[in-house]
């Protein structure tokens, strides 16, 4: 919602905004955030998209790693708060859609009706684990035909066919680095990809470690490929550009920006014992304000007449 002069202006749906985005060629960047502030300073540095992910949202929410530890309810919460709070369209990881092929139909329902632009699916076993999170076993798929039978369900729930249904396979997650590469797990990657496709996902989403992979997976999958960049896939947002990715996801900046920015702040307090030691490092009242838009809200004031 954008509002001028005290009146309410309707934006672009924000499935469609995406789907506008992604027709004109461009790559959709979306960075990840971990509550509606970090998403508001997301927009507010002018990125295209929000990305709402698992590994940010476990540990901002709830202090833990991300080991499939947050209900469905909880991210939706997440969600719609951040949803509420931008103008930009957001994107969400919905795991493995929280259970079977009926439980995708109402996953899709609740991400859909919370506001998000799309949603992305694993094709791990329940419960999953990020698969860039040492010391934690291995995970395991489910089969090709499971995950497209879950792909077609998440298209025949949405009831808008702009909102966008992301596949994405695991396959790095369930083996050793090594074992990945010597038994061609990049193959397999194409392979399940290539059937969420025809199942009907809108994308899919890859795992690619350097630019020579994502070469390889942007030859070998027949549709439009998601990317992601963390310290785990280092590659900056021009390779994903030159690749003619239709998005790409940053998914943990504003989590790790934010902690270590704070971390710095409260280090320093705590070894001077002075707020004035730290004011460098914080930002002011009014780029506060202005971050939380309150100029709309004392405008409702006026123009509503609250006293």
């Amino acid at each position: 919602m954008i509002v001028k002069n005290g009146h309410i202006i309707q934006k672009t749906k924000p499935t469609i905004a995406l789907r506008r985005m992604i027709e004109t060629g461009k790559t959709v960047v979306a960075i990840g955030a971990h509550d509606a502030f970090s998403a508001l300073l997301v927009e507010r540095a002018g990125f295209d998209a929000v990305y709402v992910g698992s590994y940010v949202t476990e540990a901002a929410f709830l202090g833990k790693p991300d080991l499939a530890l947050m209900t469905k309810t909880e991210r939706l919460s997440i969600v719609r708060n951040i949803v509420k709070s931008v103008d930009v369209p957001v994107l969400a990881d919905a795991e493995e859609g929280y259970g079977n092929a009926v439980s995708v139909m109402d996953t899709v329902q609740d991400f859909e009706a919370a506001g998000a632009a799309g949603i992305h699916l694993d094709d791990e076993e329940i419960p999953s684990k990020c698969p860039f999170v040492p010391g934690i076993p291995h995970n395991k798929l489910i089969s090709v035909d499971e995950m497209c039978g879950k792909i077609e369900a998440a298209v025949k729930a949405r009831q808008d066919p702009n909102f966008m249904i992301i596949g994405r396979s695991d396959v790095i997650g369930t083996m050793p680095r090594t074992q990945y590469y010597e038994e061609d797990g990049m193959a397999e990657v194409s392979h399940r990809s290539n059937a969420y496709l025809e199942a009907g996902a809108d994308a899919v989403l890859v795992m690619a470690l350097t630019e020579s992979e994502l070469d390889y997976f942007t030859k070998e999958i027949n549709g439009p490929i998601v990317g992601i960049f963390a310290p785990a896939e280092p590659l900056p947002v021009s390779v994903f550009q030159k690749a003619r990715c239709c998005i790409t996801i940053g998914s943990i900046v504003c989590l790790y920006a934010a902690a270590k920015g704070m971390l710095s702040a409260l280090e320093e307090l705590k070894r001077t014992q002075d707020w004035n030691a730290i004011t460098d490092r914080i930002i002011s009242d009014q780029e506060f304000f202005d971050i939380l838009k309150l100029t709309g809200y004392k405008s409702h004031y006026e123009a509503f007449r609250i006293p």
